[in-house]
């Protein structure tokens, strides 16, 4: 299954049947009398949230995908209509719950409105500075490596044919104007990095394993490492460059830092009107016993 699946099944539903007006330009994708329009695709998306919506548009490919995965969504849902699924009892309790629940957060969202302007810069100036703790950026390291694979639980006859290969190629670095990127893409076994002369990137601290960390704490800049072991493979790395601990700027976080405080402000709204439900006519609920009456089926 493709992996734009996942994204698709967020989508609300519904069956596409080829409409006599429906202009053949303006069809995207046919099957039988089951089809897609511009205008329907563009319907589905103007009702998603901005994100996903933005993850389908993303580029040609994901719009592609979208609209297979839509497509097979919706010949599926015909055949399923055809053999009047939806007359099932188990299929009418959920969609009775689903148009339940719809109507429930459609109406508890009514009572959430916040002001469109909301944060301002001042409120979004104190959220960073309370918070500035987590979106702290870790020292990061510019890596290139040579790896020396091994298959999983290799013998240690095995582990020392990698390792004696690993510091054969140590040696070679050691040699003057040895150049680590050629090296690098000659006998390192990586298919990922040797293609770039081993280039990994930039990486941060906390996302490299102990034993790289290791390594490279002991590295000046353009220094490379004595071979090493990190699970399946003898490694030596590169020290290209370094970062030191950052703080990631306000205009950089800004979006998610807005996102979240609307989210927050729309959350204690919807709290305060439940609340103010509750005070008017409290609940009241008779728990004596309810686990074993809910388990018992009579």
């Amino acid at each position: 299954m493709r992996s734009f699946s996942r994204l698709a099944l967020l989508l609300p539903i519904g069956v596409f049947l080829a409409a006599a007006d429906a202009p053949p330009t303006d069809i995207v994708a046919r099957r039988g009398d089951v089809q897609l329009t511009t205008s329907d695709l563009r319907d589905v998306l103007t009702r998603v949230d901005p994100a996903v919506r933005d993850q389908v548009l993303a580029n040609p490919q994901t719009v592609s995908e979208f609209v297979k995965d839509r497509m097979i969504r919706q010949i599926l849902l015909k055949e399923a209509l055809a053999a009047k699924w939806e007359q099932n009892p188990d299929v009418i309790a959920r969609a009775n719950d689903a148009r339940d629940t719809a109507i429930l957060q459609s109406w508890l969202a009514s009572h959430a409105q916040i002001d469109p302007a909301y944060p301002s810069q001042a409120d979004l100036e104190a959220a960073y500075e309370s918070n500035k703790a987590r979106f702290a950026v870790p020292p990061q390291f510019h890596v290139a490596q040579i790896a020396i694979l091994m298959p999983a639980n290799a013998t240690k006859e095995v582990d020392e044919e990698a390792h004696k290969k690993a510091k054969e190629i140590r040696g070679q670095l050691a040699k003057p104007k040895a150049n680590f990127a050629d090296i690098a893409k000659t006998s390192s076994q990586d298919t990922n990095s040797a293609p770039n002369g081993g280039d990994l990137g930039w990486l941060r601290e906390d996302q490299l394993l102990k034993p790289v960390r290791d390594a490279l704490a002991g590295l000046s800049e353009n220094a490379v490492s004595e071979p090493f072991r990190v699970k399946d493979a003898w490694h030596i790395v590169k020290l290209l460059g370094t970062r030191p601990q950052s703080t990631l700027p306000l205009d950089q976080v800004k979006p998610n830092l807005v996102a979240a405080l609307r989210q927050n402000r729309a959350q204690q709204a919807t709290n305060a009107y439940l609340e103010e439900l509750l005070r008017k006519e409290p609940l009241q609920v008779n728990d004596i016993g309810l686990a074993a009456r809910l388990a018992d089926p009579k």
